[in-house]
């Protein structure tokens, strides 16, 4: 029974709590609290905003800088391979060999020789 009766002052209590918080208006610093936290959050989109643009630029510079740094490399290699297959003779292919053929077993296997249907005694 002790359990019961604390369950139900407890109920009571929150019966209690819920209609004296409706009665109770709000204050206007909440309504200051909420403005203050939007800016807040619109400096923080600003400012991750200007720290993502920055970052792709740097990655940007970076791309352009290896890509000049690569590109003589890629044009010096190229001008060997072109001179390359005028001077360099085809060697002749040979032929391969060809697979073995399997030859068809001329005895019926275990398998076929078993009836598919077999005829009852009935």
């Amino acid at each position: 029974m002790l359990p019961l009766l604390t369950f139900a002052s407890g109920l009571v209590a929150g019966i209690v709590g819920v209609k004296l918080l409706k009665r109770v208006k709000a204050p206007d610093s909440l309504g200051n609290l909420g403005d203050k936290a939007r800016t807040g959050l619109d400096k923080a989109q600003a400012g991750l905003r200007d720290a993502t643009v920055t970052s792709l630029s740097a990655i940007e510079k970076s791309t352009a800088t290896l890509r000049a740094k690569l590109a003589p490399e890629e044009q010096a290699a190229a001008e060997p391979m072109a001179e390359q297959p005028a001077t360099v003779a085809k060697a002749k292919a040979t032929p391969r060999r060809q697979p073995a053929t399997k030859k068809k077993a001329a005895a019926p296997t275990a398998m076929a020789a078993v009836d598919a249907k077999p005829e009852s005694d009935s």
